[in-house]
């Protein structure tokens, strides 16, 4: 046996942000595309739910809507996924999108990505407005998933009435 023959056959798992080793963890049963995209899902709702530094109730319990909408899992899983995003992204809030966005191109058609931003502004009017920093930070979310201007224009247009840009 010679001295290289130690680590062939050995793969150390490569994980896409901390939110995918986290879960990867917690989820030891779950397929790798389904982890990939809850850690994705996750980081950036809570990344859209923290942009005005704070986390409302109501963005929480959307964030867990969205989770069990889009992974299917319970609403206990759910809740312990956006607990711990939201923390996550509270310690690292300066990560770029594309952690987050990239592994999703892979796994998610267009159409899906679509979806994925309309559940974003959904999650921003949550609390009642969706704010300027909110719209902005959704933008560069849809520019990483690589969607062209008309589905960030659609997207917003679902959630008109809680933009805070169109208020007095």
């Amino acid at each position: 046996m010679g001295f290289f023959d130690l680590f062939i056959g050995k793969e150390e798992e490569v994980f896409i942000n901390s939110l995918h080793e986290e879960f990867s963890k917690h989820f030891p049963k779950m397929p790798e595309n389904r982890i990939i995209t809850l850690a994705c899902l996750a980081g950036l709702l809570a990344r859209v739910a923290y942009v005005d530094f704070e986390v409302h109730e109501h963005e929480v319990e959307h964030m867990e809507d969205a989770l069990i909408k889009w992974v299917a899992i319970t609403r206990e899983e759910a809740h312990f996924v956006a607990q711990y995003a939201v923390t996550e992204m509270k310690n690292l809030s300066g990560l770029d999108n594309r952690k987050y966005c990239t592994p999703l191109l892979d796994i998610l058609s267009t159409d899906e990505r679509y979806q994925v931003l309309i559940s974003l502004f959904e999650l921003a009017a949550a609390d009642g407005i969706v704010e300027i920093a909110e719209t902005n930070e959704i933008s560069y979310i849809a520019k990483s998933l690589v969607l062209e201007n008309k589905y960030f224009i659609s997207a917003k247009a679902k959630v008109r009435e809680h933009l805070g840009a169109l208020k007095k």
